[in-house]
């Protein structure tokens, strides 16, 4: 895996760039990519909630998403290169409200793409669901799947994901439209969502973990710096090249990752509750269309990951 090297620096535009996903983005331009790329971030507040120390922000925008005048503000004082839209209002379980989904994640996204083209700014990353967007189906899911979202979340993350498309056909929008699998490791907050990272927590507080159904559901989880690694090699190589499916390859269960985190030397209880509606029981990703993209990728081994994902816990914790 290789990174292209750029004459000038390129400048990122991050939607959501103090959560989860956004504050692995910026450590890792901080740690090996500080000569290539500055980052402008928009975020709810105007400095990182949780303290976290990132170098290569040159500006920060705080506000609702819903301001479409802050929102066009952005690109009218920056010279953006890339967009990375790693912004939602909602999660799976708790997106009941439809008309909220819709005026807090499409409406504001439509605003985003309007200001692209208007500043003329073609390269944009989204940050799709790869659970959410295919739905409760018993097969592996590739890109060309038919797909049948079962949460407001879903229907709306699928109909940015179509808006986009439309926009490139119709603009010459170039997209990068990522079907992530469950991201877990550091910089993980949250704590409603995210199980392998929330029952780690729940073990270093000697709290319980709830799990909903039986714990046997199988999905896709993949360790942040993986994801990271795989999309600043896609970014630096410009594969702008619409749908692809991110994730590990590999599936497993809620009590596998119970009993792998015991193995790494913690104790942890764990109930058992009614599975909630929304949520996906089972995905698989397929990835061939990744492989083919990247070539030869080692992802971290979950036990692995897991150890790493205590380690930045307990460093949290102290």
């Amino acid at each position: 895996m290789k990174y292209i090297n750029m004459n000038q620096k390129q400048n990122i535009f991050i939607l959501g760039g103090f959560g989860f996903i956004g504050t692995n983005i910026l450590k890792y331009i901080d740690n090996h990519l500080s000569n290539m790329y500055d980052c402008i971030v928009f975020d709810r507040i105007a400095q990182h909630p949780h303290g976290v120390e990132i170098s290569c922000v040159s500006r920060i925008y705080s506000g609702d998403f819903s301001d479409s005048q802050l929102i066009e503000r952005v690109f009218a004082e920056n010279k953006i290169d890339v967009v990375i839209h790693s912004l939602s209002t909602t999660i799976p379980v708790e997106s009941q409200n439809a008309r909220y989904d819709v005026e807090s994640n499409l409406l504001p996204t439509i605003d985003v793409l309007n200001s692209m083209v208007k500043y003329q700014v073609k390269n944009i990353v989204y940050l799709s669901s790869g659970g959410a967007i295919y739905g409760n189906k018993p097969t592996k899911h590739s890109e060309d799947d038919n797909v049948s979202p079962i949460s407001s979340y879903g229907v709306v993350k699928l109909a940015i994901e179509k808006y986009i498309l439309q926009y490139a056909q119709l603009f010459g929008i170039q997209p990068l439209i990522l079907r992530l699998s469950n991201p877990y490791g550091p910089y993980h907050f949250n704590t409603k969502q995210g199980v392998i990272n929330v029952a780690i927590r729940k073990s270093l507080q000697h709290e319980i973990l709830q799990v909903w159904g039986d714990g046997n559901t199988q999905k896709d989880y993949i360790y942040i710096g993986d994801f990271v690694q795989i999309l600043f090699v896609l970014l630096s190589n410009s594969m702008y090249c619409g749908v692809i499916n991110i994730g590990s390859g590999k599936t497993t269960s809620i009590n596998n990752i119970v009993q792998t985190i015991k193995t790494c030397g913690l104790t942890l209880d764990v109930e058992y509750t009614n599975a909630k509606q929304l949520d996906v029981t089972d995905f698989e990703l397929d990835i061939t269309k990744l492989h083919t993209l990247l070539g030869e990728f080692q992802f971290t081994e979950l036990k692995d990951g897991i150890n790493k994902t205590i380690a930045w816990s307990k460093s949290i914790c102290d």
